[in-house]
């Protein structure tokens, strides 16, 4: 027994004069400041002990996406507040945070309900490499698309040759909505259909192709402005506008070898060409129509060759529609109607 005791006594005796332990250096991540420190994920010491990095870049961003992380912030404090930076930067990633381009929408909208907002401050949604499918609402002649239910919104790519997005996209009723550098191919419809008064939208270096009807629809008052956008070998028109009070500005823009007009402007609808790259050819009906009362101005030199090699017509106007360029001078040089076909 009492060697035992003197085991017992000389052990305790050499612990008491040990060195105290190091403490662990934790790596703080550059946006510290930013995101509040970390509070006791558990009473394990050494879980507690995991570097910030290590959270946060090899645990967090990997195996957590936005929707997880939205469920965990309620079981943990950790979470919660990490969820909370989150929803502070206003990026949403695809595929890294959420792996669909639709539940990037629906989480838009819950970033918008929570976040100030603005056109200068917008929520951005920002998709990676490849084909993107997204499934959206059946309806008629439009096709499967899916609904940009937020305003405030920025949804860009990596370039039209490298982000496709195998869909189309509805915004009706939502301000300041921006789509920048992808593709969109919509097989089952229009890439992209904005409609109802009030409506803003503006397309930058994207390319509307090989949609089952038209590249882009606008109509009900909607106005878009379209910006070195391509329009090319869709089914049914490049572009198409309709409606009182509805407006397009194409700058730059190509519309080419689609199905039916490159560019048709019907009811009322005013649409604006401007930009020397401006070009509408090898559709398979008309360049450019402006039908019952639609105004198309070309904000060009008459002598630009703005729409050419068309199957049927380069320029044609009917029903008091008026296709006309708008020279240096203010003065407009108008073509001549063509009359009515079957278009």
């Amino acid at each position: 027994m009492a060697t035992k005791s003197n085991s017992r006594t000389r052990s305790a005796s050499s612990s008491s004069t040990a060195p105290p332990a190091k403490r662990q250096k934790i790596t703080v991540a550059p946006f510290a400041a930013a995101f509040p420190r970390r509070t006791l994920l558990s009473s394990s010491r050494w879980v507690n002990k995991v570097p910030h990095d290590i959270w946060v870049h090899q645990i967090l961003h990997p195996f957590l996406d936005l929707k997880a992380l939205s469920t965990l912030r309620r079981c943990n404090t950790f979470f919660h507040e990490y969820w909370q930076y989150v929803l502070k930067q206003n990026v949403i990633r695809v595929p890294e945070g959420c792996p669909t381009i639709n539940q990037a929408l629906e989480l838009a909208v819950v970033f918008s309900e929570r976040n100030d907002c603005t056109r200068e401050n917008p929520i951005r949604v920002e998709v990676g490499e490849g084909g993107h499918e997204m499934v959206g609402v059946q309806g008629n002649y439009l096709g499967s698309l899916t609904h940009v239910s937020c305003s405030n919104i920025t949804i860009i790519g990596k370039g039209k040759g490298k982000t496709t997005i195998l869909g189309g996209f509805l915004v009706d009723g939502k301000q300041n909505v921006k789509i920048e550098q992808l593709a969109v191919t919509n097989r089952t419809g229009m890439g992209l259909y904005c409609t109802v008064s009030g409506t803003n939208v503006d397309v930058t270096e994207c390319c509307f192709k090989k949609g089952l009807y038209n590249g882009m629809s606008v109509n009900g008052g909607a106005t878009v402005t379209a910006t070195q956008c391509e329009f090319m070998e869709n089914g049914g028109y490049g572009v198409f506008c309709q409606d009182a009070n509805t407006k397009a500005r194409l700058n730059d823009c190509t519309m080419h070898h689609n199905g039916y007009h490159g560019l048709a402007a019907y009811n009322h609808a005013v649409v604006d060409l401007q930009g020397t790259k401006t070009g509408i050819h090898s559709n398979k009906r008309y360049g450019i129509l402006a039908h019952n009362r639609a105004k198309v101005n070309i904000h060009l030199p008459f002598q630009h060759n703005t729409s050419h090699g068309n199957v049927v017509e380069d320029r044609a106007q009917w029903g008091g529609g008026s296709i006309a360029n708008i020279n240096a001078d203010g003065t407009f040089t108008h073509v001549e109607e063509v009359g009515d076909e079957d278009y």
